[in-house]
């Protein structure tokens, strides 16, 4: 079948990409750090067969928490510059930095929601072979799992990653039962709930209650509405420590003023609606 100039574009931003990895990974020192690479260049050649299948925004690695700054030191190294915490950018390759499934912004949510071992992702992890290129991604459970978590966290609206998590369950043959099993180990299940809640095409193995609010922001999203505060709201009924959770959620480190105000004000929106059963 003919391919549209958009595959081959795709193509060609990808094939920059893993030609500038390859840079990356010799500079790495030979003791470490240790790094995965995870979400979209992981799924590539595989999940999705071709380069051009799949485009990516940026390039994301997941590193142990102490060998953050050793990384960081390479990409500078490298003419990498900082943009923003744990985000990289030289022309046009934007990194993107992990400690854990969430961004480095969101630390305290989801310590305080989620049991994620990374020592157990990064003993977990296998190889795989990228454009004749060796890389370690986590395994496929791990891949569903911190898809689905990294799909929460834009609330469920990126339909690239609704596509992602169909992808992965059919090319890994993953079972509802196996994916379940790995998420209890991490007090994930909740994100697996709300993906049965929304499409339960893709996970169907849920038996359970969801609280009221949680019901009715998944009926939001379910009848189309975007709001950028759901995702962290859903992770917040999980927290075990909300006003610090609350603090980081609106006052993050390293945005701007007037993206505190934003999502302060749909917020607020989003209370109301909830108060008073209307629309956002």
């Amino acid at each position: 079948m003919k391919k549209d100039l958009s595959f081959y574009a795709r193509a060609s931003q990808n094939l920059i990409a893993i030609h500038q990895l390859r840079a990356l990974l010799t500079r790495l020192p030979k003791d470490g750090p240790e790094i995965l690479f995870f979400r979209g260049i992981s799924l590539l050649g595989d999940v999705y067969p071709s380069l051009g299948d799949r485009g990516m925004l940026d390039v994301d690695i997941l590193v142990r928490g102490k060998d953050l700054g050793i990384l960081k030191k390479v990409l500078k190294g490298m003419g990498l510059e900082e943009i923003e915490p744990g985000v990289f950018d030289k022309a046009g390759l934007s990194l993107d930095l992990h400690a854990s499934f969430l961004n480095l912004s969101r630390t305290i949510l989801e310590h305080s929601c989620l049991r994620i071992s990374i020592e157990d992702v990064f003993r977990k992890s296998v190889n795989k072979q990228l454009d004749d290129m060796e890389i370690r991604i986590p395994c496929p459970e791990h891949l569903f799992l911190s898809t689905a978590i990294h799909l929460q966290s834009h609330s469920f609206g990126s339909q690239k990653g609704w596509e992602d998590l169909k992808r992965i369950k059919r090319y890994y043959s993953l079972s509802d039962e196996a994916i379940l099993t790995e998420a209890k180990r991490m007090s994930a299940e909740r994100a697996l709930y709300y993906l049965h809640a929304l499409r339960p095409q893709i996970f169907r193995a849920w038996k359970g209650k969801l609280s009221l609010v949680e019901r009715w922001i998944l009926k939001k999203i379910k009848e189309g509405t975007y709001n950028q505060n759901f995702g962290d709201l859903l992770f917040l009924f999980q927290s075990k420590r909300k006003v610090k959770a609350l603090k980081e959620i609106f006052f993050p480190h390293g945005i701007s003023f007037s993206s505190i105000v934003d999502r302060l004000k749909k917020t607020l929106l989003l209370l109301r609606a909830i108060l008073l059963g209307s629309k956002v």
